[in-house]
């Protein structure tokens, strides 16, 4: 696992507070601590592989009670000695016996704070899967960051690259891996396009003035600044493997 940093981020502490707590001879799966910090599966694991080195790592599994890719060895010595139950058969001593062995926090345990949620009902987080994550953070990247989010991680796990960008309580996940087949096509059934608060008009503009030295186009420009209807200021992009998002002003 990754060594200690100096400063680790407040929502990351929060996934090695819960690691922590993992007593000798138990583990928890990757969702289960994700669930503890209202996080998804993948953060506990990007987490661990950047600041993991002084938290008992091993202790948080893949589905199935498989130790962490990469470390099966070291995890696998780590729970022979903590007696932690292992299954038999023809996978004996392989992976770790889930029925037996997972962690059942109770109220009488000390977890740390969830962050702060959004409003009910809006987006927690979006996923998006790309070809190219390369070319992803020149344009997408670069769009995120010039609206005020974060790059707060980023990951190579379980055969994907990626990486999160957040924003108060909704980030945004940049991904590539074997997992993606075919190019983005976004006239098919399925998300048409991305649309942002980006600010003024005069932010709008400037975002679309920067925007082509990113790989972005400008769409509808026979009816920009509004191709969405009258009143309705905004930026329509597409980038060169086919996203669009929607910058709207006000």
């Amino acid at each position: 696992m990754g060594a200690p940093y100096g400063v680790v981020p407040e929502a990351a502490q929060r996934v090695l507070e819960v690691v922590a707590r993992i007593p000798e001879g138990k583990v928890a799966t990757y969702g289960d601590v994700g669930a503890l910090v209202g996080r998804g599966p993948r953060w506990p694991g990007n987490v661990l592989g950047r600041y993991g080195a002084d938290v008992p790592w091993w202790r948080v599994v893949r589905a199935g009670g498989w130790p962490p890719q990469g470390h099966e060895e070291v995890a696998l010595e780590h729970y022979r000695a903590e007696g932690t139950p292992l299954v038999r058969g023809t996978l004996d001593g392989l992976r770790v016996d889930l029925a037996r062995a997972r962690w059942e926090p109770t109220d009488d345990d000390a977890r740390p704070e969830r962050p702060s949620a959004g409003a009910r009902g809006s987006l927690h987080h979006v996923e998006v899967w790309v070809g190219d994550l390369t070319q992803a953070r020149r344009s997408l990247g670069w769009l995120l960051g010039e609206l005020g989010y974060r790059r707060t991680d980023r990951w190579p796990q379980d055969g994907s690259v990626g990486e999160s960008w957040e924003l108060g309580a909704t980030y945004v996940v940049l991904e590539a891996g074997s997992d993606v087949t075919g190019p983005h096509d976004r006239r098919r059934a399925g998300v048409n396009h991305l649309a942002f608060h980006a600010g003024s008009r005069a932010d709008v503009d400037r975002l679309v003035r920067a925007a082509p030295a990113h790989g972005w186009s400008l769409m509808y420009v026979d009816r920009h600044p509004f191709a969405g209807g009258p009143g309705h200021y905004a930026a329509y992009l597409e980038d060169a493997a086919g996203f669009e998002v929607e910058l709207v002003a006000g």
